[in-house]
């Protein structure tokens, strides 16, 4: 499962259903410009830069409820964080890129879904 439902719900709290929509777009947007700067930064060997997107997706993973996004981030925040060499996290990293795509294609039909009315 790559969306726990029940969390994003949570986090919806008394929101309501109707706000679901937007707060996926923000994911959408927010993840593709993380995706972006992972790429970036492998491509471009900056671990700094690396340690802070994947810090930040374990936050954004939690609150929408994207669990092996989440995960992975935690896995790999550990790693970052025991100074480990970035060559042997490289494709760990490219795997959490394919999971936050996934992830996004999880929350496209959530959207389509709630939009429906079947959420």
């Amino acid at each position: 499962m790559l969306v726990d439902t029940k969390e994003l719900m949570f986090f919806l709290g008394d929101l309501g259903t109707e706000i679901l929509p937007s707060l996926i777009d923000v994911f959408l947007v927010d993840t593709g410009e993380n995706i972006k700067k992972i790429s970036q930064s492998l491509e471009n060997g900056d671990y700094e830069s690396l340690a802070r997107e994947v810090h930040t997706l374990k936050g954004v993973g939690g609150t929408y409820g994207a669990v092996e996004m989440k995960e992975a981030a935690v896995n790999l925040d550990k790693r970052f964080k025991s100074k480990e060499a970035l060559s042997s996290m490289r494709d760990d990293l490219l795997k959490l890129i394919d999971i936050m795509r996934a992830t996004c294609s999880e929350m496209e039909k959530l959207k389509q879904e709630c939009t429906s009315g079947n959420v």
